[in-house]
């Protein structure tokens, strides 16, 4: 079989253009003649990379992986053969990469290979993690169970994302846009009043000569602060790519308060869903814990899972390999030594997850609380003290006049 890429138009006089799987460019005539397309233009598509380059953004991958994996877990639920199944979903993918993608490992599965080695063969949206799944899943003969809790996490996932992003969106909106108004006024507004108070030749009030000051170190300076905050960009991310720059700073976050608390809690609900996942379809703990490594970028968090590695092939509980690093409270070790004493550590796993879930909601909405009022706190303050720096000097010219 050969992807083909097309252009012609539809039985609506319209263009189309699309691709195609055929065994030759005259089977992908005739297919594409009985879905009545008009041919204009037809040739062989080049093939997807085995590591994807495709130009879409992190969020927008994550969504992808998700709707693929929903859609495959709908379809294998109806008992459906993995490559019909696999069929359905380019038939319902528009993004011409994942088309692509999709059709060359329908084709991988039709030569003979597994689904999950079919799979491995694009690591930028399917991990070792989904990968190891898939094998499970295959060994065990539940592969649509598989697809569908992994469709379940991913959405899990994602909703938690959202989330965190929508409850912060409109004090970071409120911040960029207190920033503009200060510009604004610091840049424009301020060199005006500040021409008319030098005619009349008084004293002016401190506030009003440190507005002043600041309004003429920005308008005349405003490349170099524009240069200074771009070398503090290119100093950060040089620090941040070594070694022990990178431990530093990831230190860093968990020791802020707010950081620390999002941090911790996002990582103990990914953690707790992912690990629950592989170990409910026959993932091995030591595997499943490597597999888990590669979602986290935190060097403390990678640090917390190879130490939990290295005990747990020492023939440590995964409880006492987890106690390390601070991460996960007593509360959480308890509960998932009780996991291991009644052999359900997959479902305290997913238990864990779901309380860690509720329990950022509730924090991120409280943040959300004080977040509004310290921004408009600040916009208050430095408005309040614009208004004071330009009312005291009409004040003076008012009692000379008056």
């Amino acid at each position: 079989m050969a992807i083909y890429e097309y252009r012609g138009i539809n039985r609506k006089s319209k263009n189309v253009r699309g691709i195609i799987d055929a065994s030759t460019a005259a089977a992908a005539r005739d297919k594409l003649k009985s879905q009545g397309i008009y041919l204009q233009e037809i040739h062989e598509a080049a093939r997807v990379k085995r590591k994807l380059n495709l130009s879409l953004s992190l969020s927008r991958k994550r969504t992808t992986l998700t709707s693929i994996t929903r859609q495959l877990s709908f379809l294998l639920s109806a008992s459906l053969p993995v490559d019909s199944a696999i069929e359905g979903v380019i038939d319902q993918t528009e993004d011409r990469d994942i088309k692509k993608m999709m059709i060359e490992i329908k084709e991988k599965i039709k030569e003979g290979k597994s689904v999950s080695r079919a799979f491995s063969d694009y690591p930028d949206y399917f991990d070792k993690m989904y990968v190891s799944t898939l094998h499970a899943g295959e060994v065990s003969g539940k592969l649509d169970v598989v697809f569908e809790r992994l469709s379940t996490m991913y959405e899990k996932n994602q909703a938690l994302m959202s989330k965190l992003r929508g409850a912060l969106t409109y004090p970071s909106l409120m911040l960029v846009f207190a920033i503009i108004v200060i510009v604004f006024l610091i840049s424009f507004i301020i060199p005006t009043f500040a021409k008319l108070f030098v005619e009349f030749g008084q004293v002016l009030p401190l506030p009003t000569r440190i507005l002043i000051g600041l309004s003429k170190a920005v308008s005349s300076g405003w490349w170099a602060i524009l240069l200074f905050i771009l070398l503090l960009g290119f100093i950060f991310n040089r620090i941040y790519r070594s070694q022990r720059g990178k431990m530093y700073f990831d230190s860093m976050v968990l020791k802020l308060p707010v950081m620390k608390m999002l941090a911790l809690s996002t990582f103990q609900v990914r953690f707790s869903y992912t690990m629950s996942l592989m170990l409910s379809n026959g993932v091995g703990i030591i595997e499943s814990l490597e597999n888990t490594l590669g979602i986290f970028k935190n060097m403390i968090f990678r640090d917390v899972i190879n130490h939990a590695i290295e005990q747990v092939q020492k023939g440590e509980k995964l409880s006492r390999a987890l106690s390390t690093g601070s991460v996960f409270n007593a509360s959480i070790l308890g509960m998932i030594h009780a996991g291991e004493a009644g052999d359900r550590v997959p479902d305290i796993l997913e238990k864990i997850g779901y309380n860690a879930e509720i329990e950022i909601e509730e924090k991120v909405k409280t943040l959300t609380s004080l977040l509004e009022p310290a921004v408009l706190l600040i916009i208050g303050v430095f408005v309040g003290f614009v208004v004071l720096a330009i009312m005291l000097p009409i004040f003076q010219i008012n009692m000379i006049f008056g």
